[in-house]
């Protein structure tokens, strides 16, 4: 029964991870563009205001 329970938490994990993920996406987006980390794609890096609307779209969709 305890594989069960552990299969359970585990399939749990992912979206937990996904849910707190896009809030800190949404919430806490980088305050600079940079090409480490955060939503990078060449459309969203063009200049911060489509940098802000990558970040709170995306956020709202995780």
């Amino acid at each position: 029964m305890w594989f069960w329970w552990f299969m359970f938490v585990c399939d749990l994990i992912i979206p937990i991870l996904l849910i707190i993920a896009g809030r800190m996406m949404w919430k806490h987006c980088p305050q600079k563009i940079n090409g480490i980390y955060g939503y990078r794609t060449r459309r969203s890096m063009k200049n911060m205001d489509t940098w802000k609307f990558a970040h709170d779209y995306c956020g709202r969709l995780w």
